[in-house]
């Protein structure tokens, strides 16, 4: 059977980025998860590409978009998943956790994911097992 694993922005920017020391971890939990159904939703695609703009250029954007992106699948952000989502996290501050995360934790929650792949310690609060492991 084919589990579905949820792939966070900071999954994505520690594998593009080979000077991370999370680098070879996060490497190597995607390849051990790589024929499983890998999800994520709009809002971390948008993160993520202007964060690896920002840090690694224009290739580490063509990178995302070329290597990594096409092979996880898009869940899209409904109306009553951005509601829920922006309430919890107006109802989290001043906690450090962004509503992309927010959007994330109910998303996982919702489609009872119960991987993770993430460096980010907000998504081990939703239950599921976080790759790589700490």
């Amino acid at each position: 059977m084919v589990s579905r694993v949820f792939v966070d922005t900071s999954a994505l920017l520690a594998f593009l980025d080979a000077d991370d020391l999370r680098h070879e971890a996060t490497r190597s939990a995607f390849l051990a998860v790589a024929d499983e159904e890998l999800l994520t939703h709009g809002y971390v695609v948008a993160e993520s590409l202007a964060v690896a703009r920002r840090r690694f250029g224009v290739e580490g954007a063509i990178a995302l978009l070329a290597d990594l992106l096409p092979v996880i699948s898009l869940i899209p952000v409904d109306i009553e998943l951005h509601s829920t989502a922006q309430a919890r996290y107006r109802a989290s501050l001043p906690s450090g956790t962004s509503l992309v995360d927010q959007v994330s934790l109910v998303l996982i929650e919702r489609e009872a994911i119960d991987t993770v792949l993430a460096l980010d310690p907000d998504l081990a609060a939703g239950g599921a097992t976080v790759l790589p492991e700490p």
